[in-house]
């Protein structure tokens, strides 16, 4: 055989490089470039709605009541602009201290009895070892948020009267009867009874995070429960304690529905006085109240924050995979059945008042009668404002849902430049209590001339509702699976299509949720609704504070009854239907 190779033929041979790997060529900046700013217009256009609502509605309605403020009123003529005389006025005076003074001293209380008896909620319900109890005690102590705030307000009236349940069965041990009624216990009391689930919920979520190998460790060692519970329970569930605190404290000062009724005049809160400086057209000097309350407010919301960060260095450093067990607690089970008659007793005294057959309030009732709720549906106007309060509820639930969607899509799928700022300003509304963003929205519209109603309800229960629907949203778009979408981009799908056929039945549960929540909020609305109302557009929480101010018989009872009897079908159907949705997820190929 002929070798025919180069060097065979005595030449010299030089091997040729082998030829270079092809390289993947680089996307070229500009491309880069338009797919930076492709994303940042997709960010803009779905933020669009929500921000736009936020500057029309919240910025020019808080602008206007800075505005207001600097004007002296002037009855019967023109008020002076350009003065800081209702400041002065309202700062001057020692009757306006000393109704900051009430406010603050009864945000204080709210909040230091319900931490303490929310804290113990939480920790029982937390180490009740049967699920079946467990999710028992979370459903009664959640249920003033399906009971309505004013039905809740009335049943304390009927609780604690001079002829009410309280007095009644202290007179069975020869006590009383005691004045409970138009006092700040009353207030305090009713107060607590509603913001107790709102301080139980993060507390029950730390307490979820902490590490239940620490616990485990410390019962190895010989530590007692109490000593546990001091070291390392109480320290590393201290930010839940703390933004509860936060929650309630913020709520309980800006509350108006509870002083209003049960205070009887004699309770004096910043809430109360702006609703009475409206009434005598006082502009100016109730727009310095409810700036008063927002700089309280916000104050109060600095120091949690600060209190905050102080625990957050102590703080475990993330959340574990291996939660505590339930373990029991010996004599939570005398806590939690006075806890069930706390929150259960005024639904039931309500239920039962309803069908009194006495035109006044007394217990027990004579004999059982059905009159009130006839005398309920022949009412003037009660349709109308059941209707209206249907319509309302609807049109925010939608309006917040698709709002809050198409924010919450832009702040977690889109990155781009000053995102944080824009989150914040969403989230501004929470900070503001509702009754100064009413009387706020009440003041916009006084000032360009616009007429009330409940156009202006439904812009301002939107605002309200929708950083919730963002916060609901947000939690299910960070947990859905995003390389599904890519997926479908990949194989041709358009962006739009790739997210309606693959995100959005992954966060469709979040959706129904949110919009139920936001259905609830605005159906049961008072303090965000009482200045924006014609007498001829009220909705059912606003006609039952006018019928209280007016009348004592059963009737709100009866009006009680059927708006928490709604407020359960809601919540009834929005499980029945989340549960649809998440079984249709699982049965989708």
């Amino acid at each position: 055989m002929v070798d025919t190779s180069a060097g065979s033929l005595g030449g010299t041979a030089t091997a040729e490089p082998p030829a270079p790997a092809p390289r993947t060529p680089r996307p070229k900046r500009p491309a880069r470039a338009a797919g930076r700013l492709r994303e940042r217009r997709t960010a803009l256009l779905l933020l669009a709605p929500s921000v736009v609502l936020l500057i029309a509605v919240f910025a020019f309605a808080m602008e206007s009541l800075v505005e207001y403020s600097l004007q002296k009123y002037q009855p019967g003529g023109v008020n002076t602009t350009g003065t800081l005389a209702s400041w002065t006025k309202v700062l001057g005076d020692s009757y306006y201290w000393s109704v900051i003074w009430q406010t603050v001293l009864i945000g204080l209380l709210v909040t230091a009895i319900t931490a303490v008896a929310g804290y113990l909620t939480a920790l029982a319900l937390h180490h009740t070892k049967r699920a079946g109890w467990r999710n028992t005690g979370y459903a009664v102590v959640f249920s003033s948020l399906i009971f309505s705030g004013i039905a809740s307000v009335y049943s304390w009236q009927l609780l604690l009267g001079q002829e009410g349940f309280v007095n009644s069965a202290l007179g069975l041990v020869g006590i009383g009867p005691v004045h409970l009624l138009y006092e700040r216990t009353a207030v305090v009391v009713a107060l607590v009874h509603t913001l107790l689930p709102v301080m139980v919920l993060p507390i029950v979520s730390s307490l979820r995070q902490i590490d239940g190998t620490l616990v485990e460790a410390a019962d190895d060692f010989g530590a007692s429960r109490l000593r546990t519970f001091r070291t390392i329970t109480l320290p590393l569930s201290a930010p839940g304690l703390i933004a509860g605190c936060q929650l309630t404290f913020a709520l309980a000062i800006s509350s108006f529905t509870a002083p209003s009724l049960l205070g009887g005049g004699r309770v004096a809160m910043l809430s109360t006085t702006i609703y009475s400086l409206v009434g005598t057209t006082d502009f100016p000097a109730a727009s310095v109240c409810a700036l008063v309350l927002l700089v309280l407010a916000l104050v109060s919301a600095g120091v949690f924050v600060l209190i905050q960060r102080r625990f957050a260095e102590a703080d475990q450093g993330g959340v574990t995979v291996t939660p505590s067990a339930p373990r029991g607690l010996r004599g939570m089970g005398v806590w939690m059945v006075v806890l069930y008659a706390f929150q259960l007793l005024p639904a039931v005294i309500v239920v039962i008042s309803s069908m009194s057959s006495v035109s006044y309030g007394v217990w027990p009732p004579p004999s059982l009668s059905t009159r009130w709720y006839t005398n309920l549906f022949h009412q003037d106007g009660v349709m109308h404002a059941f209707l209206g309060s249907l319509w309302i509820g609807a049109v925010v639930a939608v309006l917040a849902v698709l709002l809050g969607s198409a924010a919450a899509v832009a702040l977690v799928r889109h990155r781009f430049r000053g995102s944080g700022a824009v989150q914040s300003a969403l989230f501004s509304p929470v900070v503001v209590p509702k009754i100064a963003f009413g009387f706020a929205v009440f003041m916009l519209l006084a000032r360009t001339g616009m007429a009330s109603g409940r156009g202006a309800v439904v812009l301002a229960h939107t605002v309200a509702t929708v950083p919730f629907v963002i916060v609901l949203l947000s939690a299910a778009l960070a947990r859905a699976d995003r390389t599904l979408d890519q997926a479908a981009v990949d194989l041709g799908a358009r962006p739009l299509t790739a997210f309606l056929r693959s995100t959005l039945p992954q966060i469709a549960p979040a959706m129904l949720v949110g919009g139920v929540f936001a259905f609830l909020v605005s159906f049961n609305e008072i303090d965000l609704s009482i200045f924006l109302l014609n007498s001829d557009q009220q909705t059912l929480p606003v006609w039952m504070f006018s019928y209280l101010n007016n009348y004592q018989d059963p009737t709100p009872a009866a009006l009680s009854t059927v708006m928490t009897a709604l407020s359960v079908v809601v919540v009834g159907l929005g499980a029945l239907l989340l549960r649809f949705v998440q079984r249709g997820r699982r049965i989708l190929p």
